[in-house]
This record gives structure tokens, C-alpha cells and sequence, in this order.
């Protein structure tokens, strides 16, 4: 569109021009042949200067323009009303075409050089050429350069709102993927959590297997070798049963004691979840001794699906912390419950002192997100004498049924 708007503009200009050198032109074949060659450069270079490729030409062509009208005007003295109906072209093209300072230069220094021409070879008196001409030329190069300002203008921000849609779109990508990204990361953590109970359940069944289990198959083979030795030798069979007793007692006390766990943990798949981190991590070398406290009442009801997998991230954070950079020998997990809220609270015994800053890395900084994105509240300060605290607030804002889902 810009292309053919500039085409129909140069072919109006050259049958303007046209009208004018045909108008203008002295009647002497010398001046209308020299007129015809005029007419044809200006053409031509008034073409360059309008196509935008050859942007960086507008001054010298125009100077050109300005050398050969200057000399054919002088040269033939009827000619000086074509030179300054030709001065306002060049000044027009100037304020249009020839970017910054060099505009206001070149079209004074056209303006000038002609004023000077005409005064010493042609005799015109400078109060004339003041009065008559030079308020025009002004006025048309301060209107013409204004119109150039605000199509330059208009260019910028045309440029700028695409540059603008372009980062937009960009910036939309970026959050698409950020969102789906976060959506797998919730569903890993979800994973992890229905992991986490199953290695748990498994431990279990490992537990009742091999110690209930064991004993239970003890209790068996004795109670049916206690027929025989009942014939053969009475003291033993008391003895027998005895060992029998002990041992069913121990396992009514282990299944006691499982039971016990179990009830504890309810369906809270939460603390189940927190229990095998913390066995986990306690199993691998080089870490911590790490003492895990539950109250008795935390995990009677189901966690929120966000509040479980917050404090599952954010325990596993704190330790790995308190593994890679803290240097310490005991670790200490208190969670505690009531109707609104969960808490966790976490002390390690490392080499971070009160009187050093806390520099929080992308760890600590993680805890903090996660918290404060669950809705809950986090502080992490150095304890005394040395080591970290940490306490997470979270709260229990899902309902059953969202609970279960």
C-alpha cells in the first residue's frame, strides 16, 4: 500500500512538473532542450528520493537538483520564475525526504545561495526577495517538516504496538508453559504423596510379616510338638507353653503397636507421606539423625490435597537444606493439628548462628512460595545457639470432598 501510495504521488508531481517547464520554459530551442534534460533529471532523481530504499541519497541528490536548476535559471534570465517555482519543490523534498539537522542545513543553504545569486547576478533587491518570497519558503518547510515529524512519529509507534503484540504473544507462550508446567509439578507431587503411603503400607506389611509373622509360625510348630512332649516329659511341656504365651503375647503387642500407628495416621495420606520422607531420608548416608514428633490428634481428618502436598515439599526442602549445606548431627519435626490449621515445625542443629545473615537461597525461598501460595505463612530464623527454625502454617481450608477427590 505504502509503495503505490508513493508511485501515484511521483507521477502527480511529474505532470505538475511537466505543466511547469512547458509554462515556464523561456521560447528559445537552446532553453527548451535544456529545459526537457532538466525536466528528465528531476524525474528520475525525485523518484530515488521518494523510494525508501534510497533514503540515505536524498541530500546529495537534491543538491544536485538544486546545482543544475541554479545554473539554467542564471543561464537563461528569463528563467528565474521556473528556478523559484523549482526552489519550493526542493525545499518541499527537503523538509519531506532528508532526515534530522541536515534538512533545516540543506534547505537554507538552497535558500540562501539563490537568494544570493539572484540579488548580485540578476539585480533583485534583498527587501523584495524578504518580503515575498522567503516567508514562503519558510512557511512551506515548516508545514511540510511538521508533516514528516508526525508520519515519523506515527511509523515509531506502529512499530513500537507490533513489537508490543510480539513480546505479548511471547510473554503469553511463556505463561502457557509455565502453567502446564506447574500443572505436572502439582501432579508429580500428587504422585509422590499416593508413592509415599504405598512404601509406607509396604513397610507395614514387611513388619507384620516378618516379626508377627516369624513368631506366629513359632507358636505352631511348638503347639504341635506340645502333644508328644506332654507324653514324654510333663516339666518340658509347661515349658513349652510358657515360651508359647510370651510369644503371643509380644505379638499382641506388636499388633497393638501397628494398629496404634495406623489409627494415628487415619486416611490422613499426609502424614503418612511425611513419615516416609523422613524414614527415607534418615536411611541415606551421611545424613542427619532426624526425630519425627506427631500429635496425637494431627491427621484424624484428611488434608486438603494442597495443604498435603505444600508441607510435603516444603519438609523435603528443609531437609535437603539442612543435608547439603547446614553440616548438622540432629533434626527435629514436630507437626501438631487443630480444626483450622497444620503446622510444622523444624529445628536442625547446623553451623548457621544468630549473628550470622540468613541468606535464603532457591530452597528456602521454595518454602516460602509454597507456603505463601497454599494460603499459609512461613518463618525461618537461626536458633540459639546454632542451627535453623523453621515454622509453617497451613490451613485446612478443603472441604471432605474435595478432600477425597
Amino acid at each position: 500500500m505504502g509503495s503505490m501510495r508513493r508511485v501515484r504521488g511521483h507521477i502527480g508531481v511529474s505532470i505538475i512538473l511537466l505543466y511547469l517547464f512547458v509554462s515556464l520554459v523561456p521560447d528559445q530551442t537552446a532553453a527548451r532542450w535544456a529545459g526537457l534534460v532538466l525536466y528528465i533529471l528531476y524525474v528520475g532523481g525525485l523518484a530515488v528520493v521518494t523510494g525508501s530504499l534510497w533514503s540515505r541519497l536524498s541530500a546529495p541528490i537534491l543538491l544536485g537538483l538544486y546545482g543544475v536548476t541554479l545554473a539554467y535559471g542564471l543561464t537563461f534570465d528569463a528563467s528565474i520564475s521556473l528556478l523559484f517555482t523549482l526552489q519550493g519543490f526542493l525545499t518541499a523534498y527537503t523538509a519531506l525526504r532528508v532526515p534530522g539537522r541536515k534538512s533545516a542545513i540543506l534547505a537554507a543553504f538552497m535558500l540562501l545561495v539563490t537568494f544570493l545569486a539572484v540579488v548580485l547576478l540578476e539585480g533583485y533587491s534583498w527587501m523584495t526577495l524578504l518580503r515575498q518570497e522567503l516567508f514562503i519558503y519558510v512557511g512551506l518547510y515548516a508545514v511540510l517538516r511538521m508533516i514528516r515529524l508526525r508520519r515519523v512519529q506515527e511509523a515509531e509507534e506502529q512499530k513500537h504496538n507490533e513489537e508490543l503484540k510480539i513480546v505479548h504473544a511471547q510473554l503469553a507462550d511463556t505463561h502457557a508453559s509455565l502453567q502446564r508446567a506447574h500443572e505436572e509439578l502439582e501432579r508429580a507431587t500428587v504422585q509422590s504423596l499416593r508413592y509415599a503411603v504405598l512404601e509406607e503400607r509396604s513397610r507395614i506389611a514387611r513388619d507384620i510379616h516378618d516379626s508377627i509373622g516369624h513368631r506366629l509360625t513359632s507358636v505352631i510348630v511348638q503347639l504341635q510338638a506340645l502333644p508328644y512332649v506332654l507324653k514324654s516329659d510333663p516339666a518340658e511341656s509347661e515349658q513349652i507353653v510358657r515360651t508359647v504365651l510370651d510369644v503371643a503375647r509380644s505379638c499382641l503387642q506388636e499388633v497393638r503397636v501397628v494398629v496404634h500407628n495406623m489409627e494415628a495416621d487415619g486416611s490422613g495420606a499426609g502424614l503418612i507421606s511425611l513419615r516416609s520422607l523422613v524414614q527415607q531420608t534418615a536411611s541415606a548416608s551421611g545424613s542427619p539423625a532426624i526425630a519425627l514428633e506427631m500429635e496425637e490428634e494431627a491427621g484424624r481428618e484428611e488434608w486438603p490435597p494442597g495443604a498435603a502436598a505444600a508441607l510435603y515439599r516444603c519438609l523435603q526442602e528443609a531437609l535437603t537444606n539442612t543435608i547439603r549445606h547446614a553440616e548438622a548431627q540432629h533434626v527435629e519435626v514436630r507437626v501438631t493439628q487443630n480444626a483450622e490449621q497444620v503446622m510444622l515445625n523444624y529445628r536442625d542443629d547446623g553451623k548457621l548462628s544468630p549473628d550470622e545473615p540468613l541468606r535464603e537461597g532457591f530452597g528456602l525461598g521454595g518454602i516460602r512460595k509454597r507456603c505463601r501460595d497454599a494460603g499459609g505463612s512461613c518463618v525461618i530464623a537461626a536458633r540459639q545457639p546454632h542451627g535453623i527454625a523453621i515454622d509453617i502454617v497451613l490451613p485446612l481450608t478443603g472441604s471432605k470432598e474435595e478432600t477425597q477427590a
